[in-house]
């Protein structure tokens, strides 16, 4: 009896970890095509010779496509 509860004491808090990571999960891949006032865009690595690293280019490249689509007023 008593390893039954220790048992269910120990699961209950596992499902529920299990349970909320699927639900950021699930929630996260789904794509809203929304409009903001201000974007964010993280910054990254800038070459020596002043070029854009891959993914600052892509990053860049991104938000240009959500300016020039009118889903994004400003960049900050």
């Amino acid at each position: 009896m008593m390893k039954n509860k220790l048992k269910y004491i120990f699961l209950l808090p596992v499902l529920w970890f299990f349970i909320h990571c699927v639900y950021i999960i699930a929630d996260g891949l789904i794509d809203r095509q929304g409009k903001a006032d201000i974007a964010v865009v993280l910054g990254n690595k800038v070459n020596e010779d002043g070029t854009l690293s891959d993914r600052l280019a892509a990053r860049m490249d991104q938000s240009i496509t959500l300016y020039t689509s009118g889903r994004v007023k400003r960049f900050w």
